[in-house]
């Protein structure tokens, strides 16, 4: 185990863009296998590749500045998928409403009947059956 740590010092390592690529890799080597696709197969050779490069690289500012740019793009993505999956999940308790005036999202307890909502963001009343 010495030896190991001692050959990754000074490497990478894994990083939030390294796992996402894995991530990939697996799901396209399923469905490459599945459906006996040759081209998606070897497609996760190269994807499977560059994660040993980033793995092994001593070049941790360029990998690093890789992996910003990287999750520039996915907390943002990351942020509304979390929020879609909280609504999905609380759908049974809540029902959900858009203010006609400003569009901000609403949440009411099911089963309560026509209620009047006030939107908290610009005090706009409207009534809608929960």
């Amino acid at each position: 185990m010495n030896g190991f740590r001692n050959f990754m010092v000074g490497r990478y390592g894994t990083d939030q863009l390294t796992v996402a690529l894995l991530i990939v890799g697996m799901i396209l080597t399923f469905i490459g296998n599945a459906f006996n696709l040759y081209l998606i197969t070897m497609i996760t050779y190269v994807i499977f590749f560059a994660c040993i490069y980033r793995l092994m690289s001593k070049n941790i500012l360029a990998r690093q500045k890789e992996n910003n740019k990287f999750l520039q793009y996915w907390n943002p993505s990351k942020t509304w998928l979390k929020a879609k999956y909280n609504v999905i999940k609380s759908s049974k308790d809540y029902k959900y409403f858009k203010c006609p005036n400003c569009k901000q999202e609403l949440r009411v307890p099911r089963g309560k009947g026509k209620i009047a909502v006030t939107c908290k963001k610009c005090g706009t009343k409207f009534i809608q059956k929960s």
